[in-house]
């Protein structure tokens, strides 16, 4: 327990170190649901290209440790899409998104090498909410945003639980309902990942038509947001699929189930949050975890920001915790382009070996190992 209140002063004292914010655009502005009604039909291609460079330390090789420098992706992994709706009479209004990430360094596809993997859904919105169909964000995605600027960047929680930057499934029926600040969704998927690989981006668990509850997903969110605060609850579970599945879920007997937990509050433009997940991976030998987290967010001018996070995670009854700092500041170019360097320090105990950073190839430390990650770089929205 003292460790733990230490990392909540530390990150206290991160935020107070930044500054006082003055009138800008919050950082943490989140974009208007899809299914807003109104307006003529539309067709938008957005996306962004996030690119940097990475100087990273404390690499495992062979019997000691070595730093290098690489390009990989900082703030976010970049990305396309096309959305669009269309008005087909009183409230209802058809929507759909194809969105697919790619590696801006080599031009190659993410999530598998799927064209469209990041979403890729099509459904019906009105005043009842919006019903739709496809591969799609898990209710835990929604949960976690609000409570997270890190997002779904190379640094920050994606470091400790790389499901936080891949909160999706594939053949999923997903509701979602907004009404005076409060949210409301329940997510399904007959088969989460039909794509084969060796990591969590590509699970080879396709389900569908497989007995029980092999492959399934499902997910559930509440949530209340105002101006002023915010409180964020999901649950989510995973199960297994075959001796071919990733992760160590061979059978749709073991799940692997995330709680999350989380609130915040603004004070003028910045915003100060909380989080709490509790894992249960059913794969692993020690299934039960704890990771939680504080972090906050400055702007100090209308084209400066700073983010700053600390977390721990901790399994059960074992040594094995991993703890980061992190800190990004953001210089804004205009409305589309941004500057940024942000850097991550984590401390490893026990036989973890999680890396400061998730830029591909992941290169982690020795076990118990400490690691450092430092990226300046540029991201470009359209």
């Amino acid at each position: 327990m003292r460790y733990r209140s230490a990392i909540f002063i530390c990150a206290s004292l991160i935020g107070a170190c930044i500054g006082t914010c003055i009138g800008s655009s919050p950082a943490w502005a989140t974009e208007s649901p899809l299914w807003v009604l109104g307006g003529e039909n539309t067709v938008t291609l957005y996306g962004s290209v996030d690119e940097g460079v990475e100087y990273i330390t404390g690499q495992a090789v062979g019997k000691g440790t070595a730093s290098s420098l690489r390009t990989g992706w900082g703030t976010d992994t970049s990305f396309f899409g096309i959305r669009g709706n269309e008005a087909l009479g009183g409230s209802l209004r058809a929507i759909w998104d194809l969105e697919g990430g790619f590696q801006a360094s080599n031009g190659t596809a993410s999530q598998g090498g799927r064209l469209f993997g990041r979403q890729s859904y099509v459904g019906v919105a009105g005043d009842f909410g919006s019903l739709t169909f496809g591969r799609q964000y898990t209710m835990r995605a929604y949960a976690i945003k609000p409570i997270n600027p890190f997002g779904f960047g190379a640094q920050g929680l994606t470091t400790l639980d790389n499901g936080i930057a891949n909160p999706r499934a594939d053949n999923s029926i997903s509701y979602r309902y907004h009404i005076d600040g409060f949210e409301t969704g329940v997510n399904y998927s007959f088969g989460r990942d039909a794509v084969d690989g060796d990591s969590v981006v590509a699970t080879n668990c396709p389900g569908e038509t497989s007995p029980s509850n092999e492959c399934r997903e499902w997910s559930a969110l509440l949530k209340y947001e105002s101006r002023i605060w915010g409180v964020v609850s999901a649950y989510e579970r995973n199960y297994g699929g075959t001796s071919a599945t990733w992760g160590g879920l061979t059978s749709p007997k073991l799940t692997d189930s995330r709680f999350i937990l989380g609130a915040y509050f603004n004070v003028r433009s910045a915003r100060f949050g909380a989080g709490w997940i509790r894992r249960d991976d059913e794969g692993i030998s020690t299934p039960k975890s704890n990771l939680v987290w504080v972090t906050g967010t400055v702007p100090v001018s209308p084209a400066l920001s700073f983010d700053s996070e600390v977390a721990e995670l901790k399994y059960d009854h074992t040594p094995d915790k991993a703890v980061i700092f992190v800190l990004r500041a953001v210089y804004t170019l205009s409305r589309n382009t941004a500057l940024y360097v942000t850097g991550e320090h984590i401390k490893n105990s026990g036989a973890l070996a999680l890396s400061a950073s998730t830029i591909i190839p992941v290169v982690g430390p020795p076990e118990g190992g400490s690691q450092t990650s430092v990226i300046a770089g540029i991201r470009h929205r359209f």
